[in-house]
């Protein structure tokens, strides 16, 4: 073993270990990842469609979540029916938040 370990922490093979790890990671960072386990974020026009899917009732549920002061749960009401995001989810909350309050 102590052999192994002497010719592994030889300057050359450490050298030429670091060279090959360098070399690899430029290779791959020039490269996008594929295996990336963020999805890509929707577009605006994704994300309207998605709203424009949610039902009557269901605003009308979210609508008193938010009258109750529960905005985390109406977020996740929204969530559930349309799928999207938490970012998008959070900011079509509070729109929605923002035009209510204009109408009253």
């Amino acid at each position: 073993m102590e052999d192994y370990l002497d010719k592994i922490l030889q300057p050359e093979v450490l050298f030429t270990l670091f060279v090959v790890f360098l070399f690899g990671r430029a290779i791959a960072g020039g490269r996008k990842k594929e295996n990336s386990l963020s999805p890509t974020p929707p577009t605006p026009a994704e994300v309207d469609a998605a709203l424009k899917r949610v039902t009557m009732s269901k605003w009308l549920e979210i609508d008193a979540e938010l009258d109750a002061r529960k905005k985390i749960r109406a977020i996740k009401l929204l969530r559930d029916a349309t799928g999207l995001g938490l970012k998008d989810s959070k900011e079509a909350i509070e729109e929605r938040e923002r035009k209510r309050d204009l109408r009253l």
